[in-house]
């Protein structure tokens, strides 16, 4: 992974939006306790806990998008089935970010199937502000592709067919 963050050199969405923003109006997170506002787009900071700091390399591609795929995959061939049917549900006021205010209504966050939470988790990753859209889809595709060539070759090992 490390040879494709020196090859693409991407920015993180923090640096593009305040190159394209800055002396500009957006809308976006204002920051503590202060909710969605009209900023100036050299002032966006990424809606996370304030002690997350968006990291110092490349952004291609999401290593949490690429890991959750091959979670989903693996645990998929294995039980032979998508289903997972677990939820979460945030309480008002229990944000990380904004304890205490955030959110203000419960909010259920829901996986019926194991690509349904692979695919939040890479989506956490663009709401976080960490990657933008194509670092996550490429992630997901990376880690199924990894997966798929690992069950493959565990397989081989399992029913005798390995190449030694």
């Amino acid at each position: 992974m490390y040879d494709a963050w020196a090859t693409y050199d991407s920015v993180r969405p923090i640096t593009a939006v305040h190159y394209l923003y800055t002396g500009k109006q957006i809308t976006a997170w204002g920051g503590y306790g202060k909710g969605t506002q009209r900023i100036d787009g050299g002032q966006w900071i990424p809606y996370q806990e304030p002690t997350i700091v968006t990291p110092p390399f490349p952004e291609y591609v999401s290593g949490h998008s690429t890991f959750s795929a091959a979670g989903y995959y693996t645990l998929q061939q294995v039980t032979g089935s998508d289903l997972f049917g677990d939820s979460y549900v945030a309480t008002p006021g229990s944000s990380h970010i904004e304890p205490g205010i955030t959110p203000k209504l419960a909010v259920v966050l829901l996986w019926l199937t194991l690509s349904d939470a692979a695919e939040q988790a890479g989506l956490s990753r663009r709401y976080g502000g960490i990657h933008f859209q194509q670092g996550d889809l490429d992630g997901r595709a990376l880690g199924q592709r990894v997966a798929a060539q690992a069950w493959s070759k565990a397989q081989s090992y399992i029913n005798g067919t390995a190449q030694r």
